[in-house]
């Protein structure tokens, strides 16, 4: 998607909602208005609200020229990164926390990318001309976010890591003193006595008939009074705004009282965080205007405390300190603004050196060199390669982890020919003529929304062109390409003969399909833990009688079933402890068996045969053969492979091809968003599970929003197809 592509923005708001189509920073359409549902005793109106924004935006899609597919929501709800409300009380009238608003509009607009943030939070793009100021609503609620154009783009404003912050309206406060005696004031959100129970638009018509009550001749005496026929329920905030125009006294002491709290709270934050400037939005402040604002300053004068932060503030200082805001679409503006910045940049998954954690920062979009391309990543998975890094046991840092991707080509220098824009790739991260050079281990990992690849990486074959359909299982292709390697080198013995693989890993699940499709007798899998067996049976990669639990007893295990004949190869696939695991386990050999040293050895270790003699694992691993005497006469050739070429990755391909291919998908078992993967990898590195499930492949899917964390049972896994 191009800077200048059209987006439509919504702007949920609690008495109108507004949608439009921006495109360059500037309005493509009219801006469709429409009243906000009103609820009625004992109904909902979230659905009906959602029906009607869906509506309106399939037909102001339907009518804007070009290719839109960007929604961008701005709620007047609390409501987190990941689209999920917090609080809607102030909009629907119902808190309705936890209700997946994204994934509600989703299902509506299933063509869209939709993102959701608060409407404050939206609107304070419009004004990041101002550096650093804060944005304030006085609506149907009060909010105030602070913003800071100085930060990077996912830090500007200054929220914690679930996107919430600024909610102020629901902090209680001390009563104002005109108020002390009146009555209790109260707001929509169920709370007494906060900022919005006096200071919102709905509370200021509240705090009207508590004044009359307070003060009656001077209720009696007022324009206000005359306006309602002395009843202060008969008013509208539209009746407020014209009678405070006039210089009625009521009101303007009405507008003092109902300030007071967020004079003092403007002039907390300034002192707090730094501020000089406030912009104020909201239908109710704004509506009211001059009055309203002459009320606040007042307030500001009153209040301002002398010294500290605010030594040398002069008049023109306070006055400054807060000033109105545009028009009635600050939002939507804000909006547009957010989603065309979010374009040039980009997010990664960033470890830094020596931490076992990591962290997605935002960066600016990398221009394409002439001898370079750009790659949109949009599926990547996370291998326990990368676990080991982040736990340290590894002593590669990519500063960017992973190399296990799907992704699309979107840029190419003038001098790349290999590749072109549009296409749909996966990528070897070996590279064929060097062993130390692989993405994600000594060079950045595909754990980013966009790659930068040297032309060369494409020359060489590692950049392998896949179906335009781009199914997130194809990140499975890069392991599948080891394995491809690994099951090749004894591929005869293998054909038609008996195998062992020990590991229930994704490697070790790859040989078992592998095995399986190439003909093998029969294929068992031993693992330690029973997670993985039961999750591998029941995805239909092999039958429950194939899988054996890895424990002293498996020696005897393989004997019996294989009728006392053993095995004829032998595939470790385990995360470390691989030298272990194969002493004791010569008798359950067959004569002339292979023994692959897949994963699991480091450099360094050995494996010790029967009768004390110990071989070095690292040559065997590299590329050299040993063949070894067992007791009884028999013999066993070891042999080991790393990685896999090119020509192996396009076989991988090709044996997923078609109806009849492997099946990848039922691998995969999780698929998350790229802020939600710091939290699934330190649950992962930590316990090899999410959410306290077992795992086996997790996918990040970088074109989600927010913290998304979703389990799968292998079907209906995203795709680029689907996505466009």
């Amino acid at each position: 998607m191009s800077l200048t592509d059209p987006v439509i923005c919504v702007d949920m708001g609690g008495t109108t909602t507004r949608i439009g189509a921006f495109a360059g920073g500037r309005r493509l359409t009219e801006v469709v208005r429409f009243a906000t549902p009103k609820p009625s005793p004992g109904g909902s109106i979230r659905d009906e609200h959602l029906d009607r924004i869906a509506g309106a935006v399939t037909r102001l899609r339907d009518a804007t020229p070009g290719q839109l597919r960007e929604v961008g929501i701005a709620v007047g709800a609390t409501v987190d990164a990941t689209g999920r409300i917090r609080n809607a009380s102030m909009l629907w009238h119902e808190s309705s926390d936890g209700f997946d608003l994204c994934g509600a509009l989703a299902t509506r607009l299933p063509w869209a990318t939709i993102t959701v943030a608060n409407d404050i939070a939206a609107a304070a793009w419009r004004y990041r001309a101002l550096g650093r100021f804060g944005l304030v609503t006085v609506s149907t609620g009060v909010a105030v976010k602070v913003f800071d154009d100085a930060l990077p783009v996912d830090r500007k404003l200054l929220l914690d890591a679930d996107g919430l912050g600024g909610e102020v309206g629901h902090v209680r406060v001390d009563p104002p003193a005109g108020l002390l005696g009146a009555g209790t004031p109260w707001c929509e959100c169920g709370n007494t006595s906060d900022l919005c129970s006096y200071v919102s638009g709905p509370a200021t018509m509240r705090l009207v008939a508590l004044l009359a009550g307070a003060w009656p001749q001077r209720w009696r005496d007022s324009k206000l009074s005359a306006c309602a026929g002395g009843v202060p329920e008969h008013l509208t905030s539209r009746d407020l705004a014209r009678v405070a125009g006039s210089g009625d006294e009521f009101t303007a002491a009405v507008l003092r009282v109902s300030t007071r709290p967020l004079a003092a709270q403007l002039l907390h934050m300034s002192a707090l965080l730094g501020l000089r400037r406030f912009v104020v939005m909201g239908g109710f402040a704004n509506g009211v205007g001059t009055p309203w604002y002459a009320a606040l300053r007042a307030n500001l004068d009153e209040l301002l405390p002398q010294g500290g932060w605010f030594t040398g503030w002069s008049a023109a200082d306070v006055a400054a300190l807060v000033c109105p805001s545009q028009d009635d679409d600050d939002s939507l503006l804000g909006m547009a603004e957010f989603l065309a910045a979010r374009r040039d940049q980009y997010r990664e998954l960033r470890k830094p050196v020596g931490e076992p954690t990591t962290r997605v920062h935002s960066r600016p979009r990398p221009r394409c060199g002439r001898e370079q391309f750009l790659a949109r990543v949009a599926y990547a998975g996370i291998c326990g390669t990368d676990l080991q890094m982040l736990r340290g046991e590894r002593g590669c840092e990519p500063g960017v982890l992973g190399h296990e991707c799907v992704a699309q080509v979107v840029e190419v220098g003038s001098a790349v020919h290999a590749v072109a824009p549009g296409q749909v790739i996966g990528v070897n991260p070996n590279h064929p003529h060097d062993d130390h050079d692989k993405i994600g281990h000594n060079q950045p990992g595909v754990l980013r929304e966009i790659a930068v690849w040297d032309g060369a990486l494409a020359e060489r074959g590692q950049a392998v062109r896949l179906p335009d359909e781009g199914r997130a299982e194809w990140v499975l292709l890069e392991p599948l390409a080891c394995a491809v390697r690994s099951l090749r080198l004894a591929r005869d013995r293998g054909r038609g003969g008996r195998v062992l693989v020990i590991g229930g890993g994704i490697s070790g699940l790859l040989h078992v399909l592998l095995a399986r499709r190439w003909g093998a007798e029969r294929v068992l899998l031993a693992n330690r833990g029973g997670d993985r067996l039961r999750l591998a049976v029941d995805r239909g990669v092999l039958p429950d009688e194939d899988c054996l639990p890895l424990s002293a007893g498996l020696p005897t295990a393989v004997l019996d079933a294989t009728g006392g004949a053993g095995v004829d190869t032998v595939v470790v696939c385990v995360s470390g402890g691989g030298p272990d695991l194969l002493t004791g386990l010569w008798p359950a050999m067959a004569d002339d068996a292979t023994v692959h040293l897949f994963g699991g050895f480091l450099p360094g270790d050995t494996v010790h045969l029967p009768g004390g003699d110990a071989v070095p694992t690292h040559p065997i691993r590299s590329g050299q053969r040993r063949t070894v005497r067992l007791p009884g006469g028999r013999t066993s050739t070891l042999l080991g492979s790393r990685g896999a070429s090119a020509e192996e990755y396009r076989e991988a391909l090709d044996l997923c091809a078609g109806p009849d291919g492997l099946r990848l998908g039922p691998l995969v078992s999780h698929v998350v968003s790229l802020d939600a993967a710091p939290s699934v990898l330190d649950g992962l590195a930590a316990t090899g599970r999410v959410n306290g499930d077992p795992t086996l492949r997790v996918v990040v899917d970088l074109t989600l929003p927010g913290r998304s964390v979703r389990a799968v049972d292998g079907t209906a896994l995203p795709h680029l197809q689907a996505a466009s």
